[in-house]
């Protein structure tokens, strides 16, 4: 709904690496092609793709923008599916006190605005549709749990010891924001469209 056609169209021949492996992919004529390609190049001012013998590859310039295309075209999907039409649900959420006001509840309560359709009600642990929890996260900075939605920085103040300066200096740590569905609640379409937006927002 929201994404330029013509993205596409450049990733495609970027991963083709021909007009006519693209056209076939897109189910569009090899001239339309070009003609979104020459389209993006005059409006960017670059050329983006140079034709060899055979093969179309991508200028410096061009690598850039892919860059640029893949990430306009990720935000495209994700609006597509923030602004898609849900059915009525209300979805039990399990999560701390601290983590529900500090980082969820503003989150939802934008969610609502889009999706007022949706209610989210907070429940104990064994009746909850959804869960949310924090884990401290892994020493490496690309060790990310498949279902966190976020990382968070957090400072922590160790109570002070008597003759011990260094028990004041605050400690940061990191925690990943787990997203967890039942079963049931992974196969909606509110689920998907729900963890998408936070992971996005938060």
């Amino acid at each position: 709904m929201f994404e330029d056609f013509r993205l596409n169209v450049f990733m495609a021949v970027a991963q083709q690496g021909s007009f006519t492996k693209a056209a076939l992919t897109l189910g569009i004529s090899q001239p339309a092609v070009s003609q979104n390609i020459a389209e993006l190049e005059k409006a960017s001012g670059r050329k983006l793709f140079m034709r060899l013998r055979g093969e179309v590859v991508l200028t410096p310039q061009g690598e850039v923008f892919r860059e640029y295309a893949a990430r306009i075209l990720s935000l495209c999907g994700s609006a597509d599916n923030m602004f898609c039409v849900l059915q009525p649900q209300s979805v039990r959420i399990s999560v701390s006190e601290e983590l529900y006001v500090y980082y969820l509840a503003p989150a939802l309560e934008s969610f609502v605005t889009v999706h007022p359709e949706i209610v989210f009600e907070r429940v104990i642990f064994e009746d909850a549709d959804l869960t949310f929890k924090l884990q401290p996260s892994s020493e490496s900075a690309f060790e990310i749990p498949s279902d966190s939605i976020a990382r968070l920085r957090m400072s922590l103040s160790p109570a002070p010891k008597m003759g011990d300066y260094k028990a004041t200096h605050e400690k940061t740590k990191y925690f990943d924001v787990l997203f967890r569905p039942t079963p049931a609640f992974a196969c909606t379409r509110v689920c998907r469209v729900l963890k998408d937006y936070l992971a996005s927002l938060l």
